[in-house]
């Protein structure tokens, strides 16, 4: 009956079964369709996530190699810490022409020719009583400072703002070697530099239990003494924001780091707290026990000027394949474990975000705990011997 129904719809509209035959077909699959992102790990209380991560807090070994400030003195407030030596950047493939006017020789690449003007050169000597010598930590070239944080000469900055890997840099299409693609006005520094540090004044810590488990990240830009904190968020384990804001460098500022702090101008222009006053609100809701949760929490700790044990840092809770001091990015960790994507916008990081970010992945990581123990517990059951007691009559029968 089929049959005949279609064979008479064909005799009666032949053009229109031509056209069909005529018209290509597409034999190209459908998209298969994407698997739907992992939702946002399930919450847990506050006392069920505190003691989940108890075995993930770091010990004062994994503190030191990580650079986190320790203290000097139990009953101090000075801190010491450890800063290792950053793996290096691949160098710029042009090299110095020594034919060239401007070239001095035996001048370092910061005195800009000062030579070529006929003037007597100062020795190293005179150099180093009153000027500092710093490291850049965007094109690692060497530039020098007065004590007073005023730049000795000002250069431009050419650097790949990205992150070297597989051969490429991840800001621009370039090679191994290329010259930057970005330029600052300044060259800057962390603040830091590789090795011992201490004993260090400004640091606070807590002196009493409080308990509780909260997520931080803080946004630094560059001033003329390194690194200083310009903003911070901290998460409750529910998710909740529960501080949140801006702060006033104590130096001068020198570059807002916008791309990746997202603190512009204006937004320092209208900050009223200062590093004190965060120092004072933390330490109001921050116990001796209270662990804090963050990735490469070190980072955040040093610009607070805070000493605190109660860490856990979802760097070590997901390491680098190759060890320290490599680690995994924040933005790598988001897609591979959480299915999102943080860090994307042009306007710079963002602290409630980042903050709840790690919280995300320490969670991931405990319910996947909970889910081992369970099905090892489930495999257990099966597998045990249910022994009946003795019994000597039946024994002896």
């Amino acid at each position: 009956m089929a049959a005949t129904c279609d064979e008479s719809i064909a005799a009666v509209d032949p053009a229109g079964a031509a056209a069909r035959r005529r018209r290509p077909r597409d034999r190209r699959r459908p998209p298969a369709p994407s698997p739907p992102p992992p939702p946002t790990p399930q919450r847990i209380s506050s006392e069920e996530l505190e003691e989940a991560l108890r075995h993930h807090i770091l010990d004062r070994e994994q503190m030191f190699q990580m650079g986190y400030p320790l203290d000097a003195d139990p009953h101090s407030n000075k801190a010491v810490m450890y800063v290792s030596k950053r793996p290096r950047r691949p160098q710029p493939l042009y090299t110095w022409d020594v034919n060239a006017p401007e070239f001095v020789p035996g001048g370092s690449q910061s005195d800009s020719g000062r030579g070529s003007w006929g003037s007597t050169p100062r020795s190293d000597s005179d150099e180093e009583a009153d000027t500092v010598k710093h490291e850049c930590v965007r094109c690692e070239k060497p530039f020098r400072m007065t004590r007073d944080g005023e730049y000795l000469v000002e250069e431009s900055c050419t650097y790949h703002w990205g992150r070297f890997t597989d051969g490429r840099y991840t800001c621009c299409p370039t090679v191994v070697g290329s010259r930057g693609c970005t330029v600052a006005r300044n060259h800057v520094w962390s603040g830091t530099k590789a090795g011992m540090h201490g004993p260090l004044d400004g640091y606070v810590r807590a002196r009493s239990p409080r308990g509780g488990v909260y997520a931080i990240d803080a946004e630094m830009c560059y001033t003329t003494a390194g690194m200083e904190l310009a903003s911070i968020a901290v998460v409750a384990a529910d998710g909740r924001t529960v501080y949140k804001t801006l702060v006033k460098p104590n130096s001068p500022v020198v570059d807002h780091n916008t791309r990746f702090s997202g603190i512009r101008p204006r937004d320092l222009a209208r900050a009223t707290k200062t590093l004190r006053d965060v120092q004072n609100d933390i330490l109001g809701f921050v116990g001796t026990d209270t662990i804090l949760i963050g990735h490469a929490l070190e980072n955040d700790l040093r610009v607070l000027k805070l000493i605190h044990f109660a860490v856990v840092d979802t760097c070590a809770m997901y390491p680098h394949p190759r060890g320290l001091p490599m680690r995994r990015a924040l933005r790598t960790l988001c897609e591979d474990v959480l299915g999102r994507s943080v860090q994307c916008g042009g306007g710079g990081h963002s602290p409630v975000e980042d903050a709840r970010a790690a919280l995300d992945l320490a969670l991931v990581k405990v319910h996947q705990e909970r889910a081992q123990r369970m099905r090892l517990t489930h495999h257990h059951h099966h597998h045990v011997l249910h022994l009946q007691p003795y019994d000597p009559l039946v024994s002896a029968a």
